[in-house]
């Protein structure tokens, strides 16, 4: 909580697969006015899609997160 009375915050990495969102109408989340917090099971009903299930998401974002911060190799 110290951190937190100084006015540092933490930040974290989230994806809301297909949570109930209306938590979020009671406050402002990430100090964000006016942006509406979805849910990947919202944006995929837009498109006429499944909801991804939470393996899927957990495997696409290690696998993303993975590529991203390996080596680069220089060609030899």
């Amino acid at each position: 909580m110290h951190s937190l009375l100084i006015g540092d915050t933490s930040h974290g990495f989230a994806l809301n697969v297909d949570p109930d969102l209306d938590v979020y109408t009671t406050f402002m989340a990430c100090a964000l006015p006016g942006v509406r917090m979805t849910s990947l099971a919202q944006l995929a009903a837009e498109l006429d899609r499944p909801t991804p299930t939470e393996a899927q998401v957990r495997d696409a974002v290690a696998d993303a997160v993975t590529a991203e911060l390996a080596p680069t190799r220089t060609p030899s």
